[in-house]
Order: C-alpha cells, then structure tokens, then sequence
C-alpha cells in the first residue's frame, strides 16, 4: 500500500479507507482557525446534504501560470539534473494544457488550463547536511523575484520549486526525510518593484536518501515520483492557494483535506504518472475520464535564448531565437510588475535595438511571441546601461616600411571607433569602425619615420580618447642586385670581372 503525503503540509501515512473521526478532529482542530468563520458555498442545484467538498471563499488559481524553480547549484553542474529539469519544464507545460486541467474544470472546482513558462535555476549552494527551511525556500523565491530571474507574480502566478538531491526540506517540525513528499502554501511577498503580492509556491523535494525513496512509496522511478506529487500539488495549489495562509478554497471538512489528500489512485496520462483527486462527493476522478475538450487553441513557446547588451549609454540591442507558428512578437520595457509596450515587430526579427535608455540605470525587457489565438512571454533580461565611455587602451607597432598596426581593448556601450593621425599641426581622421572592432592597419607612411595615431571611442554625443601613440616605421629596403652572365659569355670588361668575382 503507498505511503502517501496528508494534508496541507503533506504528511506521509498510509492511505486507509476507513480514517478514524479522532484523526479528522486533531486535523481539523489545526486548520480551522484559516476558515471556521467562513460560510460554505456550493453551487445552487447541488445538495449540500451530498456535498463534502465544499467551497469556502477563498482565492483560486484560475487560468495557472507555472514556473519550475530548480533550488541548488546541483541543477548547474549535473548534466542527469539537467535532464530532469527539462523533463520537468515538458511536464509542467504538458500537465498545464491537459485533460488533468479539465478533469478539475468538469468536476466544477472553477478552475482550468493554463500555462508554463521554462524553468530557473537559483543557482545557490546548499547545505546537504542541515538541509534547508521553509522560510529560506520563500526567501529564495522573493530574491529571484527581484532580480527578474522568475516570471512576475500574479493571481494566476505558481512557481513549483524542485530541491536538488540529498537536501532536507523541514517545514517547522515537518520534514522530507520524516512526514512529506510535497507541499504547497502562499505567503505575503513583493513584486519587483515592491507592491504587496500573494505569493503561490509549491516544494517539492528530490526523492532519495535522505528523504524517502521512490520505491519505498510504490513509484516506478524517481521521475515518476516527481510528476505524481508536482501533479498533486498543482491540483491542490489552484483549488485551494491559500491553505494555512488565508480563507481556504475547495476544502473537505469532514474528512479534513483537500481535493489531492483524499485518494492514493494515480493514473498514467501521456507517458505521465498524475495523482488523482477527488470530486465534490469524495469520489475519485481521474484525467483518463474527462471528457475528450474541443480542439486547443494554437499554442506557442515562448522565446529563447533572449539577450541584451548596452550599445552605448542610452541604447541597447536585443535579441532572442525565433518562435514557430509566431505571427510577430511584441516588446515590452519591464519596471517591476508593470510592462510598457515598446512595439510590435514581423515574425522575421529576431533583433531591435532599444533607445532613448538612461545611463547607470538597470534596464529590463521581455519579447512575447503571439498569434491570433495565443501568447507567449520570454524570461525577462536586463543591462545596467553604462553612464559613460571608457578610453581604449592603443598600442601601435611598425610592420613594414610603410604600415603600422594599431590594437585596443574593446568599450562597453561603445557604437565605434574614429582613427586618427597627428599630420604635424592637427590630427586627421582616417576612418571610422564599428564597435566590434579592436584592431586597424595603416598603410601608405614614409619609411623610417614616427608617426602618432589617436583612437576615439564614441556613443551617441559621448566620446573618450585614447592617449596618443605612436611608431617609427621600418627602414626602407636597400635593392639587392644580383647578375647572372648569359651562357657562353666570356666578357674581358671590369664590369664583368668585378661580378663574375675575377
């Protein structure tokens, strides 16, 4: 029989049909202070005399926004992790546009599809020995938050955290190695720009030793304990966000659980182990009998490979990989939680450049892919725009008679660079480079003379000199003659003696 994770916070017992009335008292006396003043709700035609999931006012999520979250420097380093995080992100996107959503959409939870962006790796180092907390797990989310490494908050907003391997999760007197499998919550967060957010999370910890082993709850695979539990809390997570927070949502008095709690069944949907849930009636219901939805909307995958890099103090270019099935993209300026559209481009760039930007000032952007029945955001980027240009650093040296080379260190923010040569009285400008460049040759000097060379980096009205420079050009070659007498030829004349060595 599995042992599988109870209640809000997920304790792991054994699921017996037959729970005893003195276990759903001790539960419920430590819920009831989230909902005891709030009246049940059910839908008009419904009995409440059948009704034992019952709606108790609180948030839902809706139309879900996932975000994996994958915490530990273990998902940088490990190419197997590596693996599973992608698994992980086609899983989350796969589960989030599925029957699973529907199942939850005709057992009349108010709740339906939703989406998936990729994941983020917080690339922190944790203690393998202590493990880590809850209120470090929140910490973390609130930090990548701020920097615009994670997709913004919002009602619909749930990051799923996925712990590294041999990591302890303990969440107050709970932990992974001893009570849980999963767990999801909310808390009382910020956006990037600070406003007060409600923050949905769920924390799911890699199964192995020290926490349980996917055999000793009856999974097939690690793998397949991951998506069975993140499928379980995502259920109960748009259901009922706020448990142990605020008002509850869809919660089971009687039994004293949510929808996910309230059966151990599982079912194999697209290659995938899900949990079950139950209906409002306790019976469980299962992704393989929903009812088959109409087609979906065209979907689309949001950009990739998104960049940007300051191209002087008050522009910038950025980038990202193309979208298929894309009808354009549209480019948003992100400050905090508010995104300003810039403008929409074809479904052929893949490139803009951004102006009018402020110097020193962290500057942050997103590309969203759309079509006529979808849209799709990229991970938010940014670049702390330079406030002003640094002078290259020139070196000259003589290659020939006539030519010198000149090197420098390339300029951040820099457009490109003007040449220039000392005539004696002024300098004269030789030519001008793009940004890219770090090297020129002159040619057409004098021999055997010094020449002085300046490079100038601009940007817009900006620019910054180098020092001047200068090399002496080599020596001209002296000729080298050279006789070769015809054949035969036996001249007498000094000229041919002096040649030929007579």
């Amino acid at each position: 029989m599995r042992s599988w994770p109870v209640g809000s916070w997920k304790r792991v017992r054994a699921r017996m049909a037959s729970v005893t009335k003195g276990n759903r008292g001790r539960r419920r006396r430590r819920e009831e202070s989230s909902f005891a003043a709030v009246p049940a709700q059910v839908e008009h035609l419904e009995s409440r005399k059948l009704l034992t999931v019952t709606f108790h006012g609180g948030a839902l999520l809706p139309n879900v926004e996932a975000q994996a979250v994958y915490l530990g420097s273990d998902w940088k380093t490990s190419t197997a992790l590596q693996s599973r995080a992608a698994a992980t992100d086609q899983f989350l996107s796969t589960l989030v546009q599925s029957p699973y959503m529907d199942m939850l959409t005709n057992a009349g939870y108010n709740v339906g599809r939703g989406t998936a962006s990729a994941g983020a790796v917080d690339n922190v180092a944790l203690n393998k020995t202590t493990g880590i907390t809850d209120s470090q797990i929140r910490s973390e989310i609130q930090s990548l938050i701020n920097s615009g490494q994670l997709q913004a908050p919002d009602a619909n907003r749930l990051y799923v955290v996925n712990v590294e391997p041999g990591v302890v999760v303990h969440n107050g007197s709970d932990a992974s190695n001893t009570t849980f499998l999963g767990y999801h919550g909310a808390f009382a967060g910020k956006t990037a720009s600070g406003a007060a957010i409600d923050i949905h999370y769920a924390v799911i910890p890699s199964p192995g030793a020290p926490n349980f082993t996917s055999a000793s709850q009856g999974f097939s695979s690690d793998f397949a304990e991951v998506t069975s539990v993140t499928s379980h809390e995502l259920a109960e997570a748009v259901t009922d966000p706020n448990v142990n927070y605020k008002t509850l949502g869809w919660y089971d008095d009687q039994l004293n659980g949510e929808i996910g709690d309230l059966t151990s069944l599982t079912t194999v949907m697209s290659g995938y182990t899900v949990q079950d849930v139950v209906n409002k009636n306790d019976q469980p219901i299962s992704p393989a009998s929903a009812p088959t939805p109409p087609p979906p909307a065209a979907t689309l995958t949001a950009p990739q490979n998104v960049s940007v890099s300051a191209l002087s103090t008050t522009s910038a270019q950025l980038s990202w990989g193309a979208v298929s099935g894309t009808q354009g993209y549209r480019i948003f300026q992100v400050n905090g939680s508010q995104s300003v559209l810039l403008g929409t481009v074809s479904a052929t760039t893949t490139s803009v450049q951004i102006n009018n930007l402020t110097p020193g000032a962290v500057a942050s952007f997103k590309v969203q892919a759309y079509n006529s029945t979808a849209t799709a955001d990229s991970q938010v980027v940014s670049v702390t725009m330079p406030t002003a240009l640094a002078a290259p650093i020139v070196t000259a040296t003589a290659t020939s008679s006539t030519s010198v080379a000149l090197k420098w260190n390339s300029v951040p923010g820099v457009q490109g660079y003007r040449i220039y040569i000392w005539n004696g009285y002024r300098a004269v400008l030789l030519g001008t480079l793009g940004s890219s460049a770090t090297s020129a040759q002159i040619t057409g000097l004098s021999p055997n003379t010094r020449s002085y060379f300046l490079v100038e980096a601009f940007s817009g009205t900006a620019v910054a000199d180098s020092a001047w420079v200068s090399a002496v050009t080599l020596a001209a070659a002296q000729p080298v003659y050279q006789f070769q007498p015809a054949t035969g030829h036996h001249g007498s004349s000094k000229t041919d003696d002096w040649f030929l060595g007579r």
